[in-house]
């Protein structure tokens, strides 16, 4: 109620009037069907919510939670009541997702709850025996409390492996393909290499017998008769142009 509505209920009760008690009566049921109302759509969106979500109060006990974080944990119907120990239904989860190592699970349970006390956000993730993975983020109330929200990223998670799959895969493919050009270029640089060598050597062979034929035409045209040195001259023509060709 506010001030004067609360002043009016006193002065009514003191007087004993009936009207105002009626008028009283009228504010408080008004202001109680919102609140009702409040709470449904309240209730309504938490249950709807595909995160789950747990509320504690300042002491660090369960004041509200939906459907979902039931389920998330596997909690039995009814074991979640008001007023119980945040501790003590975290630690029932943790029994019953049977991890291998619960110091190091008790040593998570209890920053969590140290993150809770101390009013700071936290932010962590837990694979579950089945393999879906929870993201647990944390953050403090105005006033005192904090609120946790817990996210089913396996999907999430799940897609995010399966591209670090495909670029391991591509970076390796790249890496092979690389290594291919490379080796493929060596055999090309030792192919062209031998090639140079094989045509040089082929050159030279070559030559020998043309500078010979040339020795042999510049003979004939010094000594022989003048038509053989006519013919030695187209000969020598010959020769020459084949030298120049190789």
């Amino acid at each position: 109620l506010g001030s004067a509505s609360a002043r009016l209920l006193l002065d009514a009760a003191r007087r004993d009037a009936g009207p105002d008690l009626d008028t009283i009566a009228a504010i408080v049921g008004e202001a109680s069907q919102d609140l009702r109302f409040n709470q449904r759509v309240l209730e309504a969106a938490l249950e709807n919510m595909s995160q789950g979500i747990s509320v504690v109060d300042a002491e660090l006990h369960l004041v509200a939670w939906n459907r979902r974080y039931e389920e998330l944990f596997g909690y039995p119907p009814g074991m979640l009541h008001v007023g119980m120990p945040i501790a003590e239904a975290a630690r029932w989860a943790l029994r019953e997702i049977a991890s291998i190592d619960p110091s190091r699970d008790e040593a998570a349970l209890q920053r969590r709850l140290a993150h809770m006390r101390a009013g700071t956000p936290h932010l962590s993730e837990r694979v579950f025996p089945d393999g879906s993975i929870v993201e647990i983020r944390g953050n403090p109330m105005p006033g005192g409390g904090f609120v946790a929200t817990f996210t089913d990223v396996t999907a999430f998670r799940q897609a995010e492996a399966g591209l670090m799959r495909v670029n391991e895969t591509l970076e390796q493919r790249v890496a092979e393909r690389t290594v291919l050009l490379e080796t493929a270029k060596r055999e090309a640089e030792h192919a062209n290499d031998a090639k140079s060598r094989f045509l040089a050597a082929i050159g030279h062979d070559l030559l020998q017998p043309l500078h010979a034929a040339h020795l042999f035409t510049d003979t004939l045209q010094q000594r022989g008769a003048p038509e053989q040195r006519e013919l030695a001259r187209h000969i020598g023509s010959a020769l020459d142009s084949t030298t120049d060709l190789l």
